[in-house]
């Protein structure tokens, strides 16, 4: 699925489900919330910037907040819609809609963030894009990335969904950073990879 049309089959979902977990494709608000323990796993984030690129909705930064207090948060998404109800519900929050790839942030964060971002197929060379997307989310972090992918682990796999070796994601990560660690331990049908610049993480809450 092509950017234009990714953002496009989003706004199509807005139409029909509003803000709603529903238009963000996931199964329901409790998957969502573990989801975004998961990610939020990789360290203790209090006083950290972070960047969520694929935010949708920008739902991650009351998690956030709630869960480690103080967070410089900036949130991006590809799809004008999504930002533009990110910032109607949490107005106080930072929001912009941007393409990584065509024009990353100027600044550094010290953790990025990304969620579903890789999930769906964009053509015959999607794992050159998977790759670039990694390494261009890793390039804007000084402490830490994480980013999740549908596991091959399944027992079925729709056609527009690409599913990840976790294998092959370790390596791909490892090419990156010597230190990543692979959480493939929750109930979804996915996992999450943990990629940081040095070794030794602050603690987690």
């Amino acid at each position: 699925m092509k950017t234009k049309d990714l953002y496009k089959h989003y706004e199509e979902r807005f139409k029909e489900h509003g803000y709603s977990y529903k238009t963000l494709g996931w199964g329901s608000v409790e998957t969502q919330i573990l989801r975004f323990k998961v990610l939020a796993d990789i360290a203790n984030l209090a006083d950290k910037s972070i960047c969520d690129i694929g935010c949708g909705f920008g739902d991650f930064y009351p998690y956030l907040k709630n869960r480690f207090g103080n967070v410089d948060y900036y949130g991006i998404d590809i799809c004008p819609t999504l930002i533009g109800e990110a910032k109607k519900q949490f107005p106080e929050g930072s929001f912009e809609v941007r393409n990584i790839l065509e024009n990353p942030p100027e600044r550094k964060f010290d953790y990025v963030l990304a969620s579903g971002v890789l999930n769906f197929k964009t053509g015959p060379n999607h794992l050159e894009y998977l790759e670039n997307m990694v390494k261009t989310m890793f390039n804007l972090c000084t402490e830490g990335l994480v980013v999740n992918f549908l596991s091959k682990y399944v027992d079925y796999e729709m056609d527009k969904d690409f599913h990840y070796s976790p294998e092959e994601a370790v390596k791909m990560a490892m090419k990156l950073s010597r230190w990543v660690t692979l959480c493939h331990n929750y109930p979804l049908y996915e996992f999450t990879l943990y990629i940081y610049r040095n070794p030794n993480p602050p603690k987690r809450p």
